[in-house]
């Protein structure tokens, strides 16, 4: 007891809970076909990826002297980081023709989490997710098109000549898809918890109310209580009590 007040924890809820079972036990059934229908009720998602890579022709030493958008050391870091930011707009996965809310990709290089310039990162990593299995897989080639479209408009404005071009290599294809189940787990299994957590409120609620009426039954059934009532009855009944009272009123 502190200030008067009963320390409500866990403990006590659960044991309310299965004291009242004829409220548990419905309420968490209840909340299984809840969560059973959110996790039928939500699409698959599919997920795939690829690796692609920059690549020199012909000069592996090329600086930004012969392709002017290497970096000042002639690494590829700068190009990567370039296509990245180039390839990660909305203009582009409207280009690619993604549905919004249903297809999405990723796209990152390791040179863009360093600072380190004398470190060549040429690779591009590209991540997809999608409602459909095979367009999870057919966005990462769209991917790869697109960056080798960009790559090239950026060498023409510089005009870099063909022999001192960088290419854009695919060295993994799309990955057979994968369904992603974590997000409709997590969900399912929110909605889950929630039932449960408000089956045992309610359970322990209820309890809380017969007990207080049993309270109230006990005391009105005890014989000071009955004494008390007779008390009054008589008093009321005695003429003279109520010959005061109507003076009074």
């Amino acid at each position: 007891m502190q200030g008067g007040e009963k320390i409500v924890n866990f403990s006590t809820i659960v044991r309310a809970a299965l004291h009242r079972w004829y409220i548990t036990v419905p309420g968490v059934l209840l909340s299984l076909l809840i969560a059973t229908t959110v996790l039928s009720s939500m699409p698959p998602k599919y997920t795939s990826s690829g690796i692609a890579v920059l690549v020199r022709q012909n000069n592996p030493t090329m600086t930004n002297f012969v392709n002017p958008i290497l970096g000042t050391d002639g690494s590829l870091s700068t190009v990567t980081l370039t296509l990245v930011q180039a390839l990660d707009t909305p203009e582009v996965k409207a280009q690619l023709g993604l549905r919004e809310g249903a297809d999405d990709f990723k796209i990152s290089n390791v040179g863009q989490a360093t600072t380190a310039v004398t470190i060549d990162h040429p690779f591009i990593y590209i991540t997809t997710q999608s409602s459909d299995a095979q367009k999870s897989a057919e966005i990462v080639g769209g991917v790869i098109d697109v960056a080798r479209q960009k790559l090239a408009e950026l060498q023409t404005d510089f005009h870099v000549r063909p022999q001192n071009q960088i290419k854009l290599e695919s060295i993994v294809d799309a990955t057979p898809p994968k369904m992603i189940m974590y997000t409709v787990f997590a969900v399912a299994g929110a909605a889950l918890m929630l039932g449960i957590v408000a089956t045992f409120i309610v359970a322990y609620a209820w309890d809380k109310i017969i007990a207080v009426r049993q309270r109230q039954r006990t005391y009105e059934s005890a014989p000071h209580a009955k004494k008390n009532t007779n008390c009054r009855a008589r008093k009321n009944s005695d003429p003279r009590v109520r010959a005061s009272q109507n003076k009074i009123l």
